[in-house]
């Protein structure tokens, strides 16, 4: 537990940093038991596991027999679509550009086995009711943020690598949803890397203002993250956050983090959320606070919350090991996250993006 007043500091910059957020804000199918929790299928509510996930090593292992790009690109300026249906976005070398790829009220809609670099603000943007788009086995590096999707829904970004999000706030994420609703929403089996002290990155895979159904929640499954908030930008960035500014039927599962700022993962309110089976490891950086959270800055009540089965070990700034802490409220299945976990940062392999 953090003392009085580092719960006082923690609230405030919560309050003023998180509630100015607006609305802009890996690589294959999963084996076995672990697929069968993940399919794209209605997930029945996505019911944790009652158990501890195995080991670290064959978790990755499963998740990450990789599928190549494509082996020659077609370099091209960015693409923009508006009220399209039905087409492929396959192949291209997009560099630069406002946005490397934009959609306004597409639907039916793949992007695969393409290089997004360096746009100006986002390298992917979706807005304008968006549905049924699916991203995959893509690289991305570069731009404000990687992936931004607002007001959409039937949207899977699954299977591809982030490098290096620039930032700055309210940007730096490598995914994230901003009022997305509906069933069949997925941010899984990505891997994602941000560089210490390149860029400024934010929360990493962000779900905010954003509605599964009950039955459908909306996933962030099966990512690795290294790296994430290096320096204080924004009062304190994790690399997984669900219920930001509230929403509901969310799940964070069977994720690997290491090094993710200010937090490892964090539910920041909202109802029927569930964050289980991961692994989190934070060493001493120059803005690390605390490995596994809970607090309510959504300005609305928060219920159903479960954070259970995770293994966190967390080092502050000072060099003090804190891996969990909730305010308000202790989530369903609490005691059951092991503290101390032994773990570090070997959880990853040296090497985790191999596309450029």
């Amino acid at each position: 537990m953090l003392r009085l007043r580092s719960l006082i500091n923690l609230t405030i910059m919560k309050l003023q940093n998180r509630q100015l957020r607006r609305g802009i804000a890996m690589s294959m199918a999963a084996l076995g038991a672990i697929f069968m929790i993940t399919s794209c299928s209605k997930d029945a509510g996505v019911t944790p596991q009652t158990t501890q996930t195995t080991t670290v090593a064959n978790t990755a292992a499963a998740n990450f027999t990789s599928k190549s790009l494509a082996t020659a690109y077609t370099t091209t300026s960015a693409v923009s679509y508006s009220g399209k249906s039905n087409f492929t976005i396959s192949g291209l070398s997009i560099t630069g550009g406002t946005y490397c790829i934009y959609l306004n009220n597409c639907s039916n809609v793949t992007i695969t086995n393409c290089r997004l670099l360096n746009a100006t603000k986002y390298e992917v943007y979706m807005t304008g009711n968006c549905k049924n788009v699916y991203m995959n086995n893509c690289y991305v590096t570069g731009g404000v943020s990687g992936v931004h999707v607002e007001n959409s829904s039937g949207i899977r970004i699954n299977t591809n690598q982030f490098k290096n999000i620039n930032g700055p706030f309210p940007g730096g994420n490598f995914v994230q949803f901003v009022n997305v609703s509906g069933g069949g929403n997925q941010i899984n089996y990505n891997r994602c890397e941000d560089i210490a002290g390149v860029g400024k990155p934010e929360d990493g895979l962000s779900v905010y203002k954003s509605n599964g159904i009950q039955g459908d929640s909306i996933q962030v499954i099966g990512n690795w993250i290294r790296g994430g908030q290096y320096y204080n930008t924004s009062g304190g960035a994790a690399a997984i956050v669900l219920g930001d500014l509230g929403g509901s039927y969310q799940v964070a599962r069977n994720n690997i983090v290491v090094n993710g700022g200010f937090v490892g993962m964090q539910i920041q309110g909202g109802t029927h959320i569930k964050m289980d089976h991961n692994t989190i490891y934070g060493g001493v950086t120059p803005y690390s606070n605390c490995g596994l959270c809970y607090g309510n800055y959504s300005g609305q009540s928060s219920s159903d919350i479960n954070m259970s089965y995770n293994q966190v070990k967390y080092y502050k700034t000072n060099g003090q090991e804190q891996d969990l802490w909730t305010s308000g409220l202790t989530p369903t299945g609490w005691s059951t996250n092991t503290q101390k976990a032994a773990i570090s940062a070997s959880i990853l392999p040296t090497t985790i993006i191999t596309l450029n």
